[in-house]
């Protein structure tokens, strides 16, 4: 299976996860659960027992030892390759630097953006930014350009162009927070 066939929001977070420490899949899920990426992930469990099996035999993580607390089942510890490294960050300057990915996917990578040096998210949320602005400035031309138009048959434009711009504005000021110090990278990932 092609790696890019691989990329769905629960395999990002699976290499995303892995990226930080070898762990068993039901590790994962609990981390995901006190971080709130299941609200984001709308992950079940077989999805992400699923993505683990992809990733493995696509060669991006691997088993490693089984592991066992107290009374609990052997669990199998996970790890992610270096080839499982380099396809995560690689997924993570698609999804964050070029805004034809959807919603969904963007906000995934958000959630592990942590895998790449912070000077490289700004730099990527800065060139999102600028994308955002030009396709802001294709649509208001090609609206101007139509003429006189009753507005309620541009409804569309202006709700997708009120989301372009919010969207702008939230990467504007967010790159410039990571910039200024006014929000601070997590120790451990610089």
């Amino acid at each position: 299976m092609a790696p890019r066939l691989l990329r769905t929001p629960v395999t990002l977070a699976v290499l995303g996860l892995l990226a930080e420490k070898p762990r068993h899949g039901y590790e994962m899920r609990t981390v995901m659960r006190e971080r709130g990426h299941d609200a984001v992930l709308k992950l079940k469990n077989a999805s992400m027992y699923d993505a683990v099996r992809r990733l493995t035999a696509a060669g991006l993580i691997e088993a490693g030892e089984a592991a066992r607390e107290g009374n609990r089942p052997e669990r199998t510890v996970y790890r992610i390759t270096e080839s499982g490294l380099r396809t995560l960050a690689q997924w993570l300057r698609e999804l964050l630097g070029d805004p034809a990915h959807d919603q969904a996917a963007f906000t995934t990578a958000l959630l592990f953006m942590f895998a790449l040096p912070e000077s490289e998210v700004i730099d990527l949320v800065t060139q999102r930014a600028q994308r955002i602005a030009e396709q802001i400035d294709a649509v208001d031309a090609a609206v101007a350009a139509v003429g006189e138009v009753p507005a309620i048959f541009l409804t569309d434009q202006t709700y997708g162009q009120t989301l372009r711009r919010a969207e702008h504005e939230w990467l504007v000021t967010f790159a410039d927070d990571l910039r200024t110090g006014r929000l601070v990278w997590p120790k451990g990932f610089e």
